[in-house]
């Protein structure tokens, strides 16, 4: 029986640095985990053998010198954690940082943190992570600074509604002075909103309030609900788009615009369509995958607002969730989740077709939260591996 899907964020980089530090990794899974510690008694860092359940709602990219990053759901202790690569052949050495959720210093657990993360990493090394706080039902983010290399974390959304809940399917960016932009689904409202970093916090809007759907003859309503399973992404001309599922009108929906000025736009409608979404932003031109929730197949939409064409990738037996788009060196290509098989498959733009391949996963379940990852010197992926549960890592092309 197929294993249940779970949400993921993409955010394909294009480093040229990554390709000296990850020459000859084919196949790398992370044999070796160590996570970094202070001392009770100097308060040094401490290196101790890392064997948590660690993997889920990951999010992939690179620190300015090309090192791999990662963060992740750490599911033992339910929290969030950072984890850098040091690539050696065919073995990776993952090195861990508890970031947020884990005990602190005074012996207390702060409650359970780090589902739905999604990372972006600035030119000067500061990482940005967003993520969502079970307990507390709100939008949290965490910053490693440049200059220490240290963590600071808060509330970065609150969100509304009778019952107030945000930040599932958190996604974040970095807007061109390098300043962190997450969209994510107030559930509490049903709503799509959008928070800016403006220099010691974070101050949202509501991007998208949905609308209600008439029940038919005889039946309830549909109240208004959109903003899951949200991936964004800052153009070159400071414009930032989302892309997101309307699960009211079962529709993929874009979000386009600056603060406080957006335009909502439906870019697929037959069908209930939307689910898992990635964007790539290529000049004038938006790559959307998405999932067909209706026929369980694996969708493309290309354009510009106002203008989008629809095609299908792969109409297989239950693929297209965890959705990771990127140009790699064969072209345009979709990781994607076949949960038939539990394999991470890969479709890669062939003139006016699309070739279909299995990457991984046939002697365990793979294709979980799917990343990308592109350099000039390849291409590479990163998924949670649910029978070892850990991250399986490797080069694609």
């Amino acid at each position: 029986m197929p294993l249940p899907f779970f949400p993921v964020r993409v955010s394909p980089l294009t480093l040229a640095s990554l390709a000296l530090v990850l020459g000859g990794c084919k196949g790398c899974k992370g044999e070796t985990n160590l996570v970094t510690t202070k001392s009770e008694d100097s308060g040094d860092p401490v290196e101790d053998t890392f064997d948590n359940d660690w993997g889920q709602w990951l999010s992939l990219a690179a620190m300015p010198d090309g090192t791999p990053a990662l963060s992740y759901y750490d599911n033992t202790r339910g929290a969030l954690g950072f984890a850098l690569a040091t690539v050696d052949g065919d073995s990776v050495e993952w090195t861990h940082e508890e970031v947020d959720g884990y005990v602190n210093e005074e012996g207390l657990d702060v409650g359970d943190r780090g589902k739905y993360s999604s990372m972006a990493i600035a030119d000067t090394g500061a990482v940005w992570i967003a993520y969502y706080d079970v307990i507390n039902q709100t939008l949290r983010y965490a910053l490693r600074s440049s200059d220490d290399e240290t963590w600071t974390s808060g509330l970065a959304d609150a969100g509304g509604g009778a019952t107030p809940n945000a930040g599932l399917f958190a996604s974040i960016a970095l807007d061109g002075s390098g300043q962190p932009v997450i969209a994510h689904h107030d559930e509490g409202k049903g709503e799509l909103r959008v928070v800016r970093w403006k220099g010691a916090a974070f101050e949202g809007e509501t991007v998208d309030e949905g609308e209600d759907v008439a029940g038919d003859s005889g039946t309830d309503d549909i109240e208004a609900d959109v903003g899951e399973f949200a991936a964004v992404a800052v153009g070159d001309d400071g414009t930032t788009y989302v892309a997101y599922y309307d699960r009211a009108l079962g529709d993929l929906k874009l979000a386009h615009g600056t603060e406080g000025d957006w335009s909502v736009e439906v870019v697929a409608s037959t069908g209930d369509v939307g689910q898992w979404p990635d964007l790539m932003v290529d000049g004038s031109t938006i790559h959307i995958a998405f999932h067909d929730v209706e026929n369980q197949d694996l969708l493309y939409a290309s354009g510009s607002p106002g203008s989008w064409t629809v095609e299908p990738v792969d109409q297989g037996n239950l693929v297209g969730a965890d959705t990771a788009i990127f140009q790699g060196a064969q072209g345009l290509s979709i990781l994607y989740f076949d949960g038939y098989e539990n394999d991470m498959k890969r479709a890669t733009r062939s003139g006016d077709a699309w070739a279909i391949e299995t990457i991984t996963g046939a002697d365990a379940a793979h294709g979980f939260h799917n990343e990308a990852l592109v350099t000039d010197g390849g291409s590479f992926a990163a998924c949670y591996d649910y029978t070892s549960r850990n991250v399986w890592f490797s080069a694609v092309d």
